[in-house]
């Protein structure tokens, strides 16, 4: 198994009760897998669970823990990493509120 890192712009879906916040996110998602499709599938499924529409992906690679070890600014990105290794997904929300408020 590895680790597979996807980065998503989404949109809150109709049912999120986020939606009168926010208008969109950046999702960074991890996710351990065997390989990059079946990864790809449980990210989404991920994300929709959580009540988000992916509108497009932005980047997606195999990724090693050493990228984010020894780097303070990306603890974050580490803890999540770790997260996946143990619970096979994890995701930071990176979300925007809505122009109208």
């Amino acid at each position: 198994m590895a680790i597979y890192y996807f980065k998503f712009e989404a949109t809150p879906n109709p049912d999120n009760p986020e939606r009168e916040q926010y208008e969109g996110a950046i999702v960074n998602c991890w996710v351990d897998g065997t390989s990059m499709k079946p990864a790809l599938t449980e990210a989404a499924k991920y994300v929709k669970n959580e009540g988000w529409k992916i509108e497009k992906m932005d980047d997606s690679f195999k990724v090693e823990r050493e990228r984010y070890e020894g780097n303070p600014e990306l603890s974050e990105s580490l803890e999540c990493f770790d997260q996946a290794l143990r619970e096979g997904v994890s995701a930071l929300f990176y979300v925007w509120p809505d122009k109208e408020l």
